[in-house]
């Protein structure tokens, strides 16, 4: 796959990310469904966090987002353990709209460079960023399930 259409699948599907992520309601996005660790907000924010952890330092820029998502939304961590006011669900979702445009600046014309260490075994920027739009739609998997069980107990 070339780049330029690399780009535009990350970009439609962060699009069609956005789209659902907006038809949430406020209320059921802290909501912990039975069986699950964490909330709609912690799934959103984690994909964020997922990108700006990994994309930007592998090319040497600084990271885009607040400190503060990188303690509330990595893998492990909880809602129940934050001690600071999670990001709005409207804050998130915006963030999540900039995101694709920031990456694809950055990233334009070095998806074919070798990671200096390898990423789960990928080994190029362009390998990271398939497993990144792979990560987010599991995710949006998971939200979406949340959402349906939420609403039916809502």
């Amino acid at each position: 796959m070339g780049e330029e259409q690399l780009f535009e699948q990350m970009k439609m599907w962060r699009q069609w990310s956005v789209e659902f992520l907006r038809t949430i309601p406020e209320e059921i996005a802290n909501q912990i469904p039975v069986g699950h660790n964490n909330n709609i907000r912690w799934n959103a924010g984690h994909i964020l966090v997922g990108w700006d952890h990994t994309i930007f330092p592998t090319v040497n820029v600084e990271r885009q987002l607040p400190l503060s998502y990188h303690l509330m939304f990595p893998s492990g961590s909880k809602p129940e353990n934050w001690d600071i006011q999670p990001p709005s669900m409207a804050q998130i979702i915006r963030q999540l709209e900039e995101q694709p445009i920031h990456i694809e600046r950055t990233c334009r014309g070095k998806l074919n460079e070798p990671l200096l260490e390898t990423f789960l075994g990928m080994k190029t920027l362009g390998d990271m960023v398939v497993f990144h739009m792979n990560h987010e739609n599991l995710h949006m998997g998971i939200i979406k399930s949340m959402k349906q069980m939420l609403i039916l107990s809502y």
